[in-house]
């Protein structure tokens, strides 16, 4: 798929979006160094960090926009945030007080799924239902790398194929499956393995928010128009451990760890959009003093 046009589609996204992705990706970031922190209090039971994928959830989540619905696996916190969910209602599933902290239906973000890839089939299932009633909704799915390794995956992506569901597959990998790398994983891509089953598929870097708004968005309008399901594998990198109960020290190089660190797409994007005139010193400013009233408030409800 040409990632800068289909027919002439424009997609590359105007200063407002970028702000808007760099402002998400910043409060996403406040809010996951917070969960660590409180986790490591013993205030949250456990926490996925999302720390090196803001760009590719941010990016995908702007693009598809607000009226599909979404099944997140466990790590989509960037995403979470972005389609409504308050801080603290994201922090309740992991400090053991709620299921769910948020009303699924309203937000049209459905609980995480602790079970790898069980969402991938919840997911088509949900469409071809919503095809059924007579609904044009169309449903985005998340998964990781390790995921993909399932059955579910596979007969998700048949099912998807054979039924011409309207699921648009959104795969972050950031090439570890808690310990297991990508390549002891698969010897093809999953986007490869996509078009094996009869969907159509792109495989993008991930660090640049941009590209992944870019592809995204036409990768959505694939799924609309053509009433078919689609998958997008992001490449990301994964700055912290599987989760804050993992030593990725033990299994993963330090060189391999600070490379991850040192193409952190936060801090990258924000010095981009700075240097381009897009967002000035007020407006960091403003977003920052944004964050840390947000993590105030974490603080005073989780460790108060």
């Amino acid at each position: 798929m040409d990632l800068k046009s289909e027919s002439g589609r424009q997609t590359d996204p105007g200063d407002d979006t970028r702000r808007s992705l760099l402002r998400h990706m910043l409060v996403a970031r406040g809010v996951d160094e917070e969960a660590i922190r409180l986790q490591k209090q013993g205030a949250l039971d456990l926490w996925p960090s999302c720390q090196g994928q803001e760009a590719a959830q941010v990016g995908s989540a702007l693009a598809v926009g607000q009226i599909p619905t979404v099944f997140p696996s466990y790590r989509e916190h960037a995403v979470a945030l972005l389609r409504g969910v308050a801080p603290d209602e994201l922090f309740a599933q992991w400090a053991g007080r709620t299921f769910c902290g948020w009303d699924p239906r309203r937000l049209r973000f459905f609980p995480y799924t602790m079970v790898l890839a069980a969402q991938t089939l919840h997911a088509v299932g949900y469409s071809i239902g919503q095809r059924l009633q007579g609904r044009e909704d169309f449903v985005v799915v998340y998964i990781g790398d390790g995921a993909t390794s399932e059955g579910d995956m596979s007969e998700a992506m048949n099912l998807a194929a054979v039924e011409s569901a309207s699921v648009l597959f959104i795969c972050q990998n950031n090439g570890w499956a808690i310990s297991k790398p990508t390549e002891e994983q698969m010897r093809t891509s999953l986007a490869e393995r996509a078009r094996g089953f009869g969907i159509e598929s792109a495989r993008i870097p991930g660090q640049d928010p941009e590209t992944v708004f870019s592809a995204c968005t036409l990768a959505a309008a694939r799924v609309r128009g053509e009433r078919a399901p689609y998958l997008v594998e992001i490449l990301v990198g994964r700055i912290q451990g599987h989760s804050t109960a993992d030593a990725q020290e033990v299994y993963r190089s330090l060189d391999d760890i600070e490379r991850t660190r040192a193409a952190d797409p936060v801090p990258a994007y924000s010095a981009r959009l700075s240097g381009q005139g897009v967002v000035d010193t007020a407006w960091l400013d403003a977003v920052d003093a944004e964050v840390r009233e947000l993590r105030e408030q974490l603080i005073k409800e989780y460790a108060g």
